[in-house]
């Protein structure tokens, strides 16, 4: 069904064209059910791998060992409809226009109910060539106010039904304009509007037809310059760009952010391989569950002092020469204490066997 192409009014200025129909995707998915973590959990299997010639340990509730199924492909079955909607909105972001076939009734019209164009020579040459450019075939309707404000809440609307009743295509481009039947001479009161078939879309985009809007807009506020002469104007200065190349600024966020992301998600969830490293891991069975117990705790034990095996003979040694020193002259029993610097040897991982030489005060 035809749509509006966009309008305008002596006091309100130009509309933009409506929008035509776009439709937004959202996809969700589930996290694996299959799980891989440092520590131990209920219903998992210790692993170990090697990385950078250090081992790893690993718990999961799978054989890790085990790459991904090529049945995963079948998965790109769910990404089709999304490929499709990535390509469509590529084709309205990066338009390459093709003229349209003349398949329907491709005579110019123009209506001028109220006499308000005069001479429409140039306009009806500035149509001709509008539509030997894109295939498209422009009328020019014009109608009072009254015509359509008692019965219309706009003249959009008017319009719309003006379209169906005199097309049976969707490959006109009718432009409807408006003034009162006595027109104030400080101020007419008139409206134009635009409406478009729905096979005119890709060729008289928003973006077009908003720079004709704004000519048109900008011509019919000039009184120097008659109605048919805007009209003609507004087609010239369109039509030697209407067929060129172009990139919808509007959808071109959309495009990147929604395509960017299909893709990404369909290579992490069917051609990437987390498990890749793990394919030459072992299976490292343990007899405690390892959930308690993390690889950055270590057990420690301390081994006692190891004492040399002359220690004795070294305490003898030390008694006998207090003896003697008592002899010598003391007259009270001396309280000897030596103090010797034992030489001791302990461990602080049993696991890593790491050896600590350190010193030990033992007392005589």
């Amino acid at each position: 069904m035809p749509h509006s192409s966009g309008g305008g009014s002596h006091g309100g200025g130009s509309h933009r064209s409506s929008s035509s129909h776009r439709s937004s995707h959202r996809s969700s998915g589930s996290g694996p059910s299959r799980c891989i973590r440092t520590g131990y959990f209920p219903g998992a299997t210790r692993y170990r791998y090697y990385h950078r010639h250090k081992p790893r340990y690993v718990y999961a509730n799978y054989d890790i060992r085990k790459g991904r199924s090529p049945l995963r492909l079948l998965m790109l079955l769910f990404y089709i409809p999304f490929f499709i909607a990535i390509v469509g909105m590529a084709s309205e972001t990066f338009r390459v226009p093709q003229r349209l076939s003349s398949d329907y009734d491709t005579s110019l019209v123009i209506s001028d109910y109220i006499n308000v164009l005069g001479d429409t020579k140039a306009l009806e040459n500035s149509m001709m060539a509008f539509y030997d450019e894109t295939g498209i075939t422009p009328a020019v309707f014009t109608v009072y106010n009254e015509d359509w404000q008692d019965n219309y809440s706009s003249l959009e609307n008017y319009s719309y039904d003006l379209y169906v009743n005199a097309f049976d295509d969707e490959k006109h481009w009718l432009i409807v304009y408006s003034q009162p039947q006595e027109p104030d001479e400080n101020f007419n009161d008139w409206y134009w509007e635009g409406m478009q078939g729905d096979d005119t879309s890709d060729i008289l985009t928003s973006a077009k037809a908003d720079g004709f809007n704004s000519d048109l807009q900008r011509y019919l506020t000039d009184k120097s310059i008659s109605v048919a002469d805007a009209i003609s104007r507004a087609f010239d200065n369109l039509t030697p760009k209407i067929m060129k190349k172009s990139v919808d600024t509007s959808m071109l966020f959309p495009f990147l952010f929604f395509g960017g992301f299909i893709l990404i998600h369909a290579y992490f969830m069917v051609f990437h391989d987390p498990s890749r490293k793990y394919r030459n891991a072992e299976v490292c069975p343990e007899n405690a569950p390892v959930g308690v117990q993390s690889r950055s705790v270590q057990t420690e034990q301390t081994v006692q002092a190891v004492q040399p095996p002359h220690l004795p003979l070294m305490k003898k040694a030390a008694h006998t020469a207090a003896a003697a020193m008592y002899r010598a002259g003391t007259s009270a029993a001396p309280i000897v204490s030596l103090c010797l610097i034992i030489p001791t040897i302990q461990t602080n991982n049993i696991k890593t066997g790491v050896l600590h030489i350190g010193t030990t005060p033992v007392l005589l």
